[in-house]
């Protein structure tokens, strides 16, 4: 009888609902570590194309290189026409050099400053000396060491005090007579008709191990940009209508005890490679309002100094042409005069 049939309990309606294929097994924990294995797979794979790279085409023969040129730091100042109030102009630009190598390794006509006076049509004074550096050794005068005389600091206090018979001493008694001789043409400068002072030390400092600046005290004149911004403070508190050019020293090599030669853009000694007392110098220069010249990337660089330069940081005579080039270029075409304005 069709009353007497039994209802169908809950768990059979569940059956019914959710009928199961058989044969067909789904396991949600197999497919979530098959996805994770299959991402890994995947990630592995791009990260080792990445580090293998792709490359590069060696036939740079049609490539234009002009893109990768590294800009030069210069920058150049114009002179305030206030500070030139009260002074005379003679007509004739004076030009004095002061620093080392580049000027004394050649001191005839075919010299760094002769060079500049014939580009310019300048009266050049070479005031440099062998082998000396924008630091001096000691921060004090040490009497025991007679030749900070000759760095850059004590040649510029020569010149304020009008006073050269100490350096003279201490001159004379170097084997080298470019020493006296320099002394001798010290005596002769007018500062008063000097227009022009061109600051240029090479790679002496760095070759020293010269600390690049001291962050404690940037005056300490131990130190390359120390010594520089020292001396360019007092020039300008002096004669402060003299412009000041400061040119860095160009690309140079580092020659270690054994005479070793090492690339001075990768060469750290303990105080920075040869660009970073370059990248200190601008800042030095640019601290004290004067101009600078960037000869390490813009004149003599690590691509072309083989055919300027005579060894690991001397030059030939085409290096003396093309830095004598560079600021006669500066001298005869960028020396700007500005007006100076107050606000009212």
């Amino acid at each position: 009888m069709e009353n007497d049939k039994k209802a169908p309990s809950e768990h059979d309606l569940n059956q019914q609902k959710s009928p199961t294929k058989p044969g067909i097994h789904v396991n949600l924990h197999i497919i979530l570590i098959a996805s994770i294995f299959l991402i890994a797979i995947v990630a592995a794979y791009r990260l080792y194309k990445w580090n293998k790279g792709v490359p590069l085409d060696t036939d740079t023969a049609d490539v234009d290189t002009s893109q990768f040129d590294v800009e030069p730091l210069d920058m150049i100042i114009p002179m305030d026409s206030s500070l030139l109030a009260g002074h005379e102009d003679d007509g004739v630009t004076t030009i004095l050099c002061l620093g080392n190598n580049p000027f004394t390794d050649d001191r005839s006509e075919t010299g760094l400053s002769s060079l500049i006076a014939a580009k310019t049509n300048a009266v050049v004074y070479d005031c440099a000396f062998p082998n000396s550096s924008a630091a001096c050794k000691y921060p004090i005068y040490n009497p025991e060491y007679t030749r900070d005389h000759f760095n850059l600091y004590y040649v510029t206090e020569c010149f304020r005090n009008n006073e050269f018979t100490a350096i003279s001493s201490i001159a004379n008694d170097e084997p080298d007579p470019v020493y006296a001789e320099t002394v001798e043409v010290m005596k002769t400068v007018d500062m008063d008709k000097v227009d022009v002072i061109i600051i240029m030390y090479d790679s002496t400092d760095y070759n020293e191990g010269t600390p690049s600046d001291n962050p404690d005290n940037p005056n300490d004149v131990t130190a390359f940009t120390g010594g520089l911004r020292t001396t360019i403070n007092n020039i300008k508190n002096t004669w402060p209508y003299i412009r000041i050019f400061v040119m860095s020293p160009t690309y140079a090599q580092y020659m270690d005890e054994d005479g070793s030669l090492h690339n001075g853009t990768t060469t750290d000694n303990g105080n920075g490679t040869l660009n970073h007392y370059v990248v200190k110098e601008s800042d030095a220069a640019m601290d004290c309002g004067v101009s600078f010249i960037d000869n390490y990337f813009g004149t003599i660089n690590e691509d072309n100094y083989k055919e300027y330069m005579t060894d690991h940081m001397h030059y030939n005579q085409a290096g003396r042409e093309k830095l004598a080039d560079r600021i006669a270029d500066i001298i005869n075409n960028r020396m700007s005069t500005v007006n100076s304005t107050t606000a009212k």
